[in-house]
C-alpha cells in the first residue's frame, strides 16, 4: 500500500489487531508492531497475500498453538505448573486470539494448594494485608514476577510491607537473584525490588 511507517502501524493496530490492543492497550500493541517492522522491513514492500493465503497461515498459526496446548494438558496431568504454564504461553504467542488462554492459566492456578505464609512472629516485618490489583488482574495471591520476564510465584506468596521501589511484584523489574536479600537473621528471604517473600 505504500504507506508510511507510522500510519501502517497505526493501521494494523486499530484495524487488524484490534482484539489484541482492546486487550493488552493500544500503546503496548502499536509498540510491537513497529519493533516487527523495524527487524522485517521487506513486510513493506512484500506482495499481498490474498484471503485464501490468509486463511491458510492462520489455520498453521492455530495449528502450532494447539499443539502446544496438547503438550501443555499432559504436564498439567503430570501436576508440573511451571511446564505447563510456559506451553500456555507459547501457544498464546504462536496464535493470540485462538482460545481463551487465561482459562487455561486459571485452571493451572486453580489446582494448586496454596502456600502457607511465612511465620513473621518475632519480627518487625508485616505482610501486606491485601495487594492492590495490577494489570490485567492477578490480585492475591502473586500470580507472576516482573513486568518484562514475567516468572511464576507459587500461590501463597505475600509481599513484606515496606517502601520498595516498585508498588507490587506485577511490576518489579529487579528479578536478578543479588537483588534478593536475607532479613531477620535470615529467617526471611524478601526482593528489594518490591517485597515479595520468597522464603
Amino acid at each position: 500500500m505504500n504507506l508510511p511507517k507510522t500510519i501502517t502501524v497505526r493501521y494494523l493496530t486499530d484495524d487488524h489487531l484490534e482484539a489484541l490492543t482492546a486487550r493488552h492497550g493500544r500503546e503496548t500493541i502499536s509498540r510491537a508492531v513497529a519493533a516487527h517492522l523495524d527487524a522485517h522491513p521487506e513486510d513493506f514492500t512484500a506482495p499481498r497475500i490474498n484471503h485464501r493465503e490468509r486463511h491458510t497461515r492462520q489455520a498453521a498459526r492455530n495449528a502450532r498453538a494447539d499443539a502446544h496446548l496438547s503438550a501443555a494438558l499432559h504436564h498439567h496431568n503430570a501436576a508440573q505448573p511451571y511446564e505447563t504454564l510456559a506451553l500456555i504461553d507459547r501457544a498464546e504467542l504462536a496464535s493470540p486470539t485462538y482460545k481463551d488462554f487465561d482459562r487455561f492459566r486459571r485452571a493451572v492456578h486453580g489446582n494448586l494448594p496454596p502456600l502457607t505464609p511465612t511465620d513473621l512472629t518475632g519480627t518487625n516485618l508485616r505482610h501486606r494485608a491485601t495487594l492492590p490489583l495490577a494489570y490485567p488482574h492477578p490480585g492475591p495471591p502473586v500470580m507472576y514476577y516482573g513486568s518484562t520476564a514475567r516468572r511464576w510465584v507459587y500461590p501463597g506468596h505475600r509481599v513484606i510491607e515496606g517502601n520498595w521501589p516498585a508498588a507490587i511484584p506485577e511490576h518489579c523489574t529487579a528479578t536478578d537473584d543479588e537483588l534478593m536479600e536475607w532479613n531477620i537473621d535470615g529467617t526471611v528471604h524478601v526482593c528489594t525490588g518490591c517485597g515479595l517473600d520468597w522464603t
